[in-house]
């Protein structure tokens, strides 16, 4: 993989090198929003400390050495998005700007997501945020689902660990829902999901959301989140909302950028390359390139292991390898992981109205997690083969590939978008450092325990445009269909790793079967289904008054496997003033069961909290399809759609040309939501008849259990200040309150109402309502002089409960919110180089520390599945950017 990542940068550096020692010119215009020439502004090449003013029109000349510049154009109380230029000797390049009275990023950025017709983040009838590739750049984080965790407080990235494959793929959430309930594209294209659905107790149990980690932070131009229901609008998942993922379209430079880093405990070693390229096709056509790779260690943060490792000697006395025993026995942080990702954005002009477009990518990961430590007197383990005992580790290969491609068509004020978009997501578990028990001394160490895959076809085709008729104002109208495919496979893994061999454990009783941490899937486990749906939809917005804008939008779907449903939004815009306007909307959703939850089951080994003892004791849970003969047998109904009421409301203000203010309430109403259930265990003589012919000890399943209640406010507030074209100064705040209930009585069949709550216990509850941060708060300041910039970034994560036991809620513990503060400092060297060093959780803060009695005794120090911005506490990096 590292080869990979070598190679293709060294074919980078080669196309990208731009010579140039003679002179160049720079000219242009200068305008304001409204389009006319600003005069006696002021244009900086901020490498060479160079200005010009601008004439009466606004028109500027400079003269430069060929080389690649940062131009800033600016004006007291007014400022400009930077421009990177490569100028080439003897000739005149053309750069102009336009100069706005508020920071862009937060509120006067172009967007279409929300509403079809391109408008400001200001001017939308319902909240979006922009993130853009500079504040992407400036957060020094590798992973693109931390770096959106710590600039938009409405969306959270729990770390979760010795939890399978969720600790390779992690669950990220939006306004603390679930990770299958927001909707993400590519460009505006449907995203696929991961193969793999969380089944362990991690935030999101029993979802299957997107790996937006497989997309590399250095192919995105920007990210657009909008925080409203828009299931009328881009299709079912959109209950939370939806992401949009803008890929790189520059062609004016290459940057390469290499990070290093590690954690303050000597730990989760970081090394990340990237290069990014565009090229023009043409005048008006681009073809940009991304390579990626990103290697990460291993974290641990256990600790030491207090209990008896081996078997007492003959005469009772401790075995003294007891006295030499590293004790630090498990792997307790993040997985090590390697990644490696292409990607491509490039759109061709076919004529002066037509162009075909196509992006997409290859990314891969390889991961090693490890489970709980297997003691040398375990019944699990086999001496003769690990004397001292073992640690199972888990190695997954997580493959990811997409590819879109389509023809645009502008006939007049109308456009057309016809486009057929590919994705395939493969999750591999190999398991290393094992051994199947019921094999004995003979079974081999490791094990391919099988595979995961999703693969999804979409065909779209889009019409847009504007009709004037008799109507006073413009009506813009959207309307298309699309048509997709979506695929779901489990595939065995080999023999050893799940057969019962029938060889005794070493103390004469029967053997788990499998091998230890994951056995597994089973030839009775394979599954190949797919599934239809086809949609069409319809969206008009149009001012019905200078101040007022109105809009409605309808979507009908149809899935082969669930039925059909209608789906409604209508979003309201009243502008009192050009500082001030309310806005609101109100709308209805649907959602599908995915195929991962309609379709997968498994053994594995879980951990669970002994009500008696206090420990954690090993299961071995059977997840059982919702239609499969147990399933059935217990009574559970089968698997029915999630329809959603999302209401939203709130107000935009500019009270000084340079702040700008969103404050929206929203409240999300859920019902007949998907949630695994509880464990239902063989400790129950009735339970107990029904698990024995599948050969587990405790049954897991899908199923409509619960209808939600989620409410919150979003706040955004921004600052810009340039008082010289050389000193830039910026703030920003922006919090996310938010809550979830789960409300009415749990939809418990007949048939178990006699097991109590087992069916959604108050351990699934509780994961629901309080295992991600109710609030979170995102401060931030940059400083900006000349060639050398200063970002200070301080996020507050609200307060997490973790819960283990089902009878005894004394034993719940609440986790203090907490306060993480990250800087950066960096100066742009000579031209092309930029040199920065930064930190990210600087004062070394954790998570409290977990109660000894939910503690693992002692080894699980801090909590495992609810820490929002983890356990690992303080790192630093530094990083180089080259640009040619």
């Amino acid at each position: 993989m590292k080869n990979k990542c070598a190679a293709l940068l060294v074919l980078f550096l080669a196309i990208g090198w731009v010579f140039g020692q003679d002179d160049g010119t720079i000219s242009g215009r200068v305008t304001d929003s409204q389009g006319a020439g600003v005069a006696e502004a002021t244009v900086l090449v901020a490498e060479l400390q160079r200005t010009a003013v601008t004439q009466a029109d606004g028109s500027y000349s400079i003269e430069v050495p060929a080389g690649a510049y940062t131009l800033l154009a600016a004006k007291s109380g007014y400022r400009s998005v930077d421009s990177f230029v490569t100028v080439t000797a003897g000739e005149t390049l053309k750069a102009d700007f336009e100069i706005s009275l508020i920071l862009p990023e937060f509120g006067q950025e172009l967007v279409v997501l929300g509403s079809r017709a391109a408008r400001t983040a200001l001017e939308t009838p319902v909240p979006v945020d922009v993130i853009s590739s500079q504040s992407i750049e400036q957060t020094g984080i590798a992973e693109t689902s931390r770096i959106i965790q710590f600039l938009a407080p409405s969306f959270n990235f729990s770390t979760s660990t010795i939890s399978d494959g969720t600790d390779i793929v992690r669950p990220s959430t939006l306004r603390g829902l679930g990770p299958d309930q927001t909707l993400v594209l590519i460009n505006g294209k449907r995203r696929h999901s991961s193969a793999l659905v969380h089944v362990n107790g991690s935030v999101g149990r029993g979802s299957a959301g997107i790996d937006l980690n497989a997309i590399p932070s250095s192919a995105i131009e920007r990210i657009e989140i909008l925080r409203d229901g828009a299931a009328a609008q881009y299709g079912s998942d959109a209950i939370a909302g939806v992401m949009n993922i803008i890929l790189k379209s520059q062609t004016e430079f290459t940057r390469v950028n290499f990070t290093a880093g590690q954690t303050y405990k000597g730990d989760g070693e970081l090394f990340h390359i990237s290069a990014n390229r565009g090229w023009k096709i043409s005048e008006k056509g681009y073809i940009n390139l991304t390579v990626d790779g990103r290697f990460r260690g291993f974290t641990n943060r256990a600790g030491a292991d207090p209990r008896q490792q081996y078997l007492l000697l003959s005469d009772g006395s401790p075995d003294p390898r007891e006295a030499t025993f590293d004790r630090i026995n498990h792997r307790y942080g993040d997985a090590e992981s390697d990644n490696f990702s292409f990607f491509f954005n490039s759109s061709i002009p076919l004529s002066q109205q037509t162009e075909y477009y196509f992006f997409g990518g290859f990314s891969q990961r390889q991961g090693e997690s490890a489970g709980f430590y297997r003691r040398a007197l375990d019944a699990r383990n086999v001496p003769e083969a690990y004397p001292d005992g073992f640690l199972p580790l888990i190695e997954t290969d997580v493959d990811d590939h997409s590819f879109s491609n389509g023809v645009r068509h502008r006939f007049g004020s109308w456009s057309m978008d016809a486009s057929v978009t590919l994705g395939l997501n493969t999750f591999q578990f190999d398991i290393e450092n094992s051994i199947n028990a019921s094999l004995g001394v003979g079974s081999p160490r490791g094990a391919h325990a099988g595979n995961l895959k999703t693969n999804q076809v979409t065909f779209n085709l889009d019409f847009f445009g504007s009709v004037r008729g008799g109507l006073p104002r413009p009506l813009n109208i959207a309307f298309g269909t699309e048509v997709r495919r979506d695929g779901y496979q489990i595939e065995a893994g080999e023999e050893a790793s799940f057969v019962d061999g029938g060889v005794p454990d070493q103390f004469g009783g029967r053997a788990a079967p499998g091998i230890q941490v994951f056995p597994g899937f089973r030839p009775s486990n394979e599954v190949d289904a797919s599934r239809s749906n086809i949609a069409a939809y319809v969206d008009v917005e149009t001012h019905l008054s200078e101040r007022f804008l109105l809009g409605l939008a309808g979507r009908f779907e149809h899935y082969s496997d669930v039925g059909s449903n209608v789906s409604g939004k209508v979003a309201v815009r009243y502008e009192f003033a050009e500082q001030f306007a309310l806005r609101a909307s109100v709308s209805n959703g649907f959602r599908a069961p995915s195929l991962q939850q309609a379709n997968f089951n498994n053994t594995s080994t879980q951990f669970v909290f002994d009500e008696v003892s206090g420990e954690l004791v090993p299961f071995e849970v059977g997840t059982f399809r919702n239609d499969s003969d147990l399933v059935r047998a217990l009574g559970v109904p089968e698997l029915e759609e999630e329809t959603s009421i999302n209401y939203s409301a709130g107000f935009t203000a500019r009270p000084h040309p340079n702040l700008s203010l969103t404050a929206d309430f929203f409240k999300i109403d859920i019902d007949d939501r998907i949630v695994v259930s509880g464990r239902f265990q063989d400790s129950n003589p009735d339970v107990a008849a029904i698990l024995q012919p599948f050969g587990v000890t405790a049954a897991q399943f899908f199923s409509n259990a619960i209808d939600t209640e989620t409410e919150g406010v979003d706040v955004v507030l921004a600052y810009f200040l340039a008082p010289n074209p050389s000193t830039t100064l910026s703030f920003t705040a922006a919090a996310s309150w938010n809550r979830t209930d789960v409300v009415g009585p749990v939809q418990t069949p007949a048939p178990l109402a006699a097991l109590g709550e087992t069916l959604f216990d108050r351990i699934e509850r509780e994961r629901i309502e309080y295992a991600q941060p109710r609030a979170h708060y995102v401060l931030s300041g940059r400083y900006g002089y000349q060639r050398f910039a200063a970002l200070a970034r301080f996020n507050f994560f609200g307060n997490v409960k973790t819960v283990e036991s089902i009878t005894a809620p004394e034993r719940d513990q609440v986790h203090e919110g907490k306060w993480l503060t990250d800087v950066e400092f960096s100066y742009r060297l000579q031209d092309r180089v930029t040199l920065a060093i930064g930190g990210h959780n600087i004062f070394d803060v954790f998570p409290d520390e977990n109660n000894p009695d939910i503690s693992f005794n002692g080894i699980f120090v801090y909590p495992r599945r609810t820490a929002p911005f983890g356990f690992n506490g303080g790192s630093w990096y530094t990083r180089v950017s080259f640009d040619f």
